[in-house]
């Protein structure tokens, strides 16, 4: 099992303070610490298919999921964080969502496109994971979780999710397909979700 961050960026607030944090953070992600933090997904949302609007969206993964959580507080990141403000509080600089979750490693390629998802509350857990069961089918890599720890973010997440599909068509369309919307079916929310489930999709590409 691996640990993952899942991340909105809802606002980039201060542009030069996030670039440089963007640049001094950016060697940690490379995979070469005890952490095994190695960024897999980063860059600008291409759409947000459900929620409110996100700017940027990140997939890090870390060796386990205590790794994700102790990486926050180490040091040198620490010291890179603090380019966004106090560390208790980068709301002058960014509004974002940093969650960590555990599940199985997903590999991920070039070309490949994502869903990066946040849950805020699942209203009804009975028909959303009949849904959810159902809808796997339509991506060729899941890694999704309860949230164990949230390091960012005035919105508390219940669960989060990486899902992938082999290119961008199937990402921003497949929610409208007749098979999706069977799935959605499944857990009563084919006219609708919110009685069912708040959550935040966002489609991302992976380029490695």
């Amino acid at each position: 099992m691996k640990g993952y961050w899942i991340n909105h960026v809802i606002e980039i607030k201060d542009q030069e303070k996030f670039a440089a944090y963007a640049s001094a953070s950016e060697s940690m992600f490379k995979g070469d610490n005890k952490y095994g933090a190695t960024m897999k997904v980063f860059g600008p949302v291409e759409a947000t298919l459900k929620g409110g609007a996100v700017s940027h969206a990140a997939l890090v993964e870390f060796d386990s999921v205590q790794a994700a959580i102790d990486f926050w507080d180490d040091p040198d990141y620490s010291a890179t964080r603090a380019l966004l403000g106090p560390l208790d509080d980068e709301s002058s600089a960014v509004e974002r969502r940093v969650c960590c979750i555990e599940a199985e490693q997903i590999a991920v390629s070039d070309g490949q496109w994502f869903w990066l998802n946040h849950v805020a509350e699942i209203k009804d857990e009975k028909a959303f994971f009949k849904y959810a069961d159902a809808s796997l089918v339509h991506f060729n890599c899941a890694a999704f979780g309860p949230v164990i720890h949230q390091h960012a973010g005035r919105e508390k997440i219940q669960l989060a999710a990486a899902l992938g599909f082999k290119n961008e068509h199937n990402a921003i369309s497949v929610y409208d397909t007749s098979s999706y919307q069977s799935a959605l079916s499944q857990g009563g929310m084919r006219e609708g979700e919110a009685h069912v489930v708040s959550r935040t999709i966002c489609a991302i590409a992976a380029s490695m």
